[in-house]
């Protein structure tokens, strides 16, 4: 949920600029990937499976400081139609699917196209 920011204002002063929050990694999945990524410096992953993690997913999809969120391939391939659409269709975050012990899912989507899908263009692209 969206909080509202009141900026108050001193006779005569302009009111201080905002604070710019950087847009976070964040990461759902196993244990032992979240874990991994956790050994790397990623500071919000959360375990969970299921509808736990759809839930959380949904979440953190409307985040505003939410950056990239990487997920497991199999969770992306049990999500709702409806959440999957929405990721598709939203430049940010991020959504990437990662391999999990289960192995690449033969439907994954590179991550060049979904940094293409993101960004608008070919960051590869021939000139």
């Amino acid at each position: 949920m969206k909080e509202d920011i009141t900026l108050i204002r001193v006779k005569g002063e302009a009111a201080p600029p905002l604070p710019v929050l950087p847009d976070k990694i964040i990461v759902i999945g196993d244990p032992v990937m979240v874990m991994g990524f956790r050994l790397a410096g990623v500071t919000e992953a959360y375990v969970a499976e299921g509808a736990a993690a759809e839930k959380k997913l949904s979440e953190l999809v409307d985040r505003e400081n939410a950056g990239i969120i990487i997920v497991s391939e199999s969770l992306l391939s049990l999500i709702d139609w409806r959440l999957k659409k929405k990721i598709e269709s939203i430049a940010k975050p991020v959504v990437i699917g990662i391999p999990d012990k289960a192995g690449r899912s033969e439907k994954s989507e590179r991550l060049g196209e979904m940094i293409k899908r993101a960004l608008g263009f070919d960051l590869g692209g021939k000139k």
